[in-house]
């Protein structure tokens, strides 16, 4: 797992400043949000927890909207269907970095320093992507090194995958709370900052295609905040 330094530098600066006002190709914010990011980009390693569990379960079959595993799990979404189909596991994950920056947010937001308090929640979304995109990318390395290959992430909420299905997704890892973080009664999570989700593992000798479908290349939602491909024209 990636260390609390590791996780700071690992940040896409551009995209921090895109997400903070910057126009694309500019890269340029005031200086009083320089001063704020800086501020806050080195209070990252005191302010942040970085949790994840994970659970690697087999997959029994997927139809054109259903996922089944074992366990007597499934998932309900004829897109993440259709990523999985071909893999051979599922990959179930949740990941936070705990409540401390949320707690420090609230707090800006308490003594009228909002910019501060958006900076920082920008940081705080960045980073939790980051850890669960350096643990997707350091799967997809040790299956590349075993001659096998894993799909695009999913998560609960996006896409056609229903939210409520967080429950189902949540109860891969029993009773306790995964990775410290807890269901609300709409289904969004605690500690806000994170992030769960599922990825297939595809056997040897699988057909490139099948891990790199992605179903934002064929979504006519051009201002869909999740799309990971360009638009369909």
């Amino acid at each position: 797992m990636m260390q609390l330094q590791d996780i700071a530098r690992s940040l896409d600066h551009g995209k921090l400043l895109r997400s903070l006002g910057a126009r694309r190709g500019q890269d340029k914010v005031s200086a009083g949000v320089q001063r704020r990011i800086a501020l806050w980009r080195g209070r990252l390693p005191e302010l942040i927890t970085p949790r994840l569990v994970h659970r690697i379960i087999d997959l029994n079959a997927t139809s054109g909207d259903r996922v089944v595993l074992s366990e007597d799990a499934c998932f309900n979404s004829p897109k993440l269907a259709r990523t999985l189909r071909g893999a051979e596991k599922v990959c179930c994950f949740v990941a936070t970095i705990g409540a401390g920056l949320e707690t420090e947010v609230k707090r800006c937001m308490a003594h009228n320093r909002s910019a501060d308090a958006y900076v920082l929640d920008t940081l705080g979304s960045m980073v939790v992507e980051a850890l669960v995109d350096r643990f997707h990318i350091d799967h997809e390395k040790t299956c590349k090194s075993k001659g096998q290959a894993v799909t695009l992430r999913f998560s609960p909420g996006y896409c056609d995958w229903p939210l409520m299905e967080q429950i189902e997704l949540f109860a891969r890892f029993g009773k306790t709370r995964a990775a410290g973080v807890q269901l609300t009664e709409t289904c969004l999570m605690s500690p806000r900052k994170s992030i769960s989700g599922v990825f297939g593992i595809l056997p040897r000798g699988v057909d490139g295609s099948v891990a790199d479908y992605n179903p934002c290349r064929s979504c006519r939602q051009p201002r869909c905040i999740a799309r990971r491909a360009p638009a369909v024209r």
